[in-house]
């Protein structure tokens, strides 16, 4: 694996792009009389200064690549060679040689300097055109790789742990550890999500121990016993603090499974976590009703990581969404991510959505989405599985730019 940038290193690294992205952002903005106005200015101004320094015997023409150059980013191509036009006639036939004597240009040297403005113009409108259209082809990249991440088609199943599953759950060869999740608003904790960690040989992660209980069919009776792990493992945590479980879409109907909810006398959010294609929605729907019935909470999980998810999104309007790592991490260094991120945000406020930003382990991620707005963090950086008591409070995710000093 790779070494991980600085930020410093990566704020270096995307320093000039991001400077490009900005200008380009900001040209777009501004109205296009007042563009043009602020064009002029510049013309008129590297007139003046030209010919106030001497003439065009002087270096000072350089300063008419100024509005050249800046003329593509409103203006686009058309405003680059009207710019480059005006530029080689206010420097060619309305400005002398030497304006102390008044001594003319001859024309070919007048017209050579046209030529570069016109190739200056054209090359730097082409520069922000190709900037712009590798910045959406790598959008377009990031967001298509981001939301097909853990839509692989298919699952591998470890088939030697298979028929170890039923003496794991006869056996309750497994615990429960649990990660904070803290609120970007003030840093108090909200939320624990339980995890399972599996405590018999061959060693393999939770992910392979429940796809070989689904494929031993025993994966509903696995789930339903790490959520009865959870909630009796949670006794002590205090009563406004919610308990996050994870369960399939599959496991969510089980009768068992409101029982025990039914039982539960604690806050409790459902983590729908499956990336499977749901055939019957409405049944689903159903089965989510009957739970908020409960008080149960919806979330879906890993939010980008597969269509899937976004289809539950949709489907099921769940009270939080929980952003997968894939489009968490590197927002603060890249513009994209950024903006893909501010559009998600706005996505939960409008949904009335509570929005969880998963896989935090940098510090300047988390301050780029605490200024965006995002609801909830959670991550490595602020807390890893382990077991209770978690902190009740996190300093440095009430205030994340002191991690920097």
């Amino acid at each position: 694996m790779a070494p991980r940038r600085t930020s410093a290193e990566r704020d270096r690294g995307s320093a000039p792009a991001s400077a490009l992205d900005g200008l380009a952002e900001l040209g777009g903005r501004v109205p296009g009389w007042l563009a043009a106005g602020f064009l002029a200015l510049l013309l008129a101004g590297a007139w003046v200064v030209t010919y106030e320094s001497g003439g065009t015997q002087r270096a000072f023409t350089h300063l008419f690549y100024i509005p050249i150059i800046l003329a593509g980013l409103p203006f686009r191509w058309w405003g680059a060679l009207g710019t480059a036009a005006a530029a080689t006639l206010l420097c060619g036939p309305l400005m002398p040689l030497d304006s102390v004597t008044g001594e003319a240009q001859q024309v070919a040297s007048w017209v050579f300097r046209g030529v570069m403005f016109l190739l200056i113009g054209s090359l730097a409108y082409l520069a922000v055109a190709l900037h712009r259209q590798l910045g959406e082809r790598q959008l377009s990249s990031e967001v298509q790789r981001a939301i097909t991440l853990s839509g692989m088609p298919g699952k591998v199943v470890d088939q030697s742990l298979v028929p170890l599953v039923a003496d794991v759950l006869a056996e309750r060869s497994f615990h429960m550890v649990f990660q904070p999740v803290y609120s970007l608003a003030d840093g108090h904790l909200v939320a624990v999500e339980a995890l399972c960690r599996f405590d018999t040989e061959p060693y393999r992660t939770p992910d392979k121990w429940f796809a070989a209980a689904a494929a031993a069919g025993l994966g509903t009776e696995l789930e339903i016993a790490a959520i009865e792990a959870a909630i009796a493992g949670a006794e002590d945590l205090p009563p406004h603090v919610a308990l996050s479980v994870n369960a399939s879409p599959a496991t969510l109907g089980a009768q068992r499974l409101l029982d025990v909810f039914r039982a539960c006398t604690r806050p409790v959010v459902v983590e729908i976590t499956e990336h499977a294609v749901v055939e019957d929605y409405h049944l689903l729907q159903g089965t989510v009703h009957e739970l908020r019935a409960l008080g149960v909470r919806i979330a879906v999980d890993d939010a980008g990581a597969g269509i899937s998810s976004l289809r539950h999104i949709v489907q099921l309007a769940p009270e939080i969404i929980k952003l997968d790592i894939s489009l968490t991490q590197g927002v603060e260094s890249s513009a994209l991510r950024g903006a893909l991120a501010g559009a998600l945000i706005d996505f939960a406020q409008r949904t009335d959505a509570q929005l969880i930003v998963e896989g935090i382990e940098d510090v300047g991620d988390l301050t780029t989405w605490t200024t965006l707005g995002a609801d909830a963090v959670q991550g490595y950086l602020v807390g890893r599985p382990g077991a209770l008591p978690v902190a009740l409070h996190s300093a440095l995710v009430a205030t994340p730019g002191g991690a920097r000093v």
